[in-house]
């Protein structure tokens, strides 16, 4: 058996580590190289550049530019509303999914509430989150009892199941109303608490976390048709803080500060 010298050995091992560290190199240089043209061409043309970037093999690419776009104003639903939903419905990560969805939950409507079920059917958490976040912004008296039979899933994530209560809240609904009732006996108090607030937005009553109060209560004001009649106007909430240091040191990328509103859509609503 043939032997090679250990310098030649050596040798080679040294230029093979060299070409991939040249390799390397030329990779980063080469990002670095893309992400320098596009910030000039943010600056030039914003619209051309988050384009590009929504076309990017990156998951991170698609999913932070979908986070710039939505909240421009040339970023409505006239304009990207077919990409979001194109990239909501058949995006291959489901963090790139769930931002279009997001997206939606600022420039779409209902008519993107099959793009919200499936999401709420997802087995990844950042999709049924997001699709919580939308049914809170986007009006669907249609999807009232779905969303009550997510809610009271003891399986599901319990931001998802509070956050899917809050978006109940708005809805002057029977059933919506029964599904609150039944988040104050939930194990957690995050739950019990958007079970609380709703059922005060919707009624005007306050009984506190004691469910059996609450129903005596709603049963009475029902017989004599009061139930809604101190109901306050729904907001959807947002999810903001004021900028950090370094937020404020990248003057060149400014941060979305978000105001609450009624969601979108709202109108007539089912019978209770």
């Amino acid at each position: 058996m043939l032997s090679l010298p250990r310098k030649l050995i050596s040798s080679v091992l040294m230029v093979l580590s060299g070409c991939s560290a040249l390799d390397t190199i030329r990779d980063d240089f080469g990002a670095l190289q893309e992400d320098t043209t596009l910030l000039v061409e943010n600056f030039i043309n914003p619209v051309a550049a988050e384009s590009r970037r929504l076309k990017s093999e990156r998951p991170d690419d698609r999913r932070e530019a979908l986070f710039r776009v939505t909240y421009q104003s040339w970023g409505d639903n006239d304009a990207f509303g077919p990409v979001y939903r194109l990239m909501a419905g058949g995006d291959q990560d489901p963090a790139v999914r769930a931002a279009a969805l997001l997206a939606l939950a600022r420039h779409g409507g209902p008519e993107d509430a099959p793009l919200f079920e499936t999401a709420l059917t997802s087995t990844h958490r950042v999709e049924r989150r997001a699709a919580a976040i939308f049914a809170q912004r986007v009006h669907m008296p249609d999807l009232i009892p779905f969303m009550a039979e997510r809610c009271s899933n003891a399986e599901e994530d319990v931001q998802v199941r509070r956050d899917l209560i809050v978006a109940l809240s708005q809805y002057e609904n029977d059933r919506a109303v029964d599904a609150l009732v039944s988040a104050l006996d939930a194990s957690r108090y995050a739950i019990v608490e958007a079970g609380r607030s709703g059922l005060q937005r919707l009624t005007g009553m306050d009984h506190g976390t004691d469910s059996a109060l609450w129903q005596s209560a709603i049963n009475a004001a029902r017989r004599e048709g009061q139930l809604f009649a101190k109901a306050k106007p729904y907001a959807f909430p947002v999810y903001d803080q004021a900028p950090g240091f370094l937020d404020q040191l990248a003057y060149w990328r400014p941060r979305p500060r978000e105001t609450s509103g009624p969601p979108i859509g709202l109108g007539a609503e089912p019978s209770p």
